[in-house]
């Protein structure tokens, strides 16, 4: 489902919602009382049901979204018009995912830890002052894993069943398979593709 729209102006881009009826409805609903209903695992019978809620609420906001993706408790995504999430994808609890100057995009079977930091826009800068902002698109690939509180910054890419631990600030890409940890993010190691 396509909710948003995208505007350029010179080099700068930026998405716009379409504001309908029902998605007025949804975001009212997700922002006062679906994005505090309780977890999964804080009410396993009420937070089961909330996770579904607010991913039936996120899909009519989310410029692409699957029809199943589970949203936690606190997700924060301004109005959401810059959001692509695929089947299965997960969004931990009290993540934020900022910007409406270009894409964040989540794969198939992607995993958030709590707490994460999607920033995918910057201010631009002069010598006397800011000039507007700009944004590099966010892709989470297929499978890939974040831990708890990771950062990510503006422009990168983590490959498909890639891991990221953490903690970890990540300002660079990561390739398919590795496992990235710390701050900034470096790679350790790559997973045995043959067994997963």
């Amino acid at each position: 489902m396509d909710t948003g729209k995208a505007e350029a102006i010179g080099d700068e881009v930026r998405y716009y919602q379409r504001w309908t009826l029902k998605r007025i409805f949804c975001y009212v609903l997700y922002l006062f009382f679906a994005k505090h209903l309780p977890s999964a695992n804080q009410l396993s019978f009420v937070g089961k049901y909330s996770n579904i809620l607010r991913g039936v609420l996120c899909r009519n906001l989310f410029l692409e979204s699957a029809k199943i993706v589970r949203v936690g408790k606190g997700v924060d995504f301004d109005n959401g018009c810059f959001v692509v999430m695929k089947d299965h994808a997960n969004i931990g609890d009290d993540s934020l995912l900022g910007g409406p100057y270009a894409k964040i995009i989540i794969g198939k079977h992607v995993m958030i830890g709590k707490r994460c930091i999607l920033i995918n826009q910057n201010h631009k800068y002069l010598v006397e002052g800011f000039a507007g902002k700009e944004g590099k698109d966010i892709v989470i690939d297929n499978y890939a894993w974040l831990g708890h509180q990771v950062t990510i910054l503006p422009g990168v890419r983590i490959g498909q069943h890639a891991i990221v631990g953490a903690g970890a600030v990540v300002s660079r890409s990561v390739p398919d398979y590795a496992i990235a940890v710390g701050n900034p993010a470096r790679i350790v190691k790559f997973r045995n593709e043959e067994t997963i």
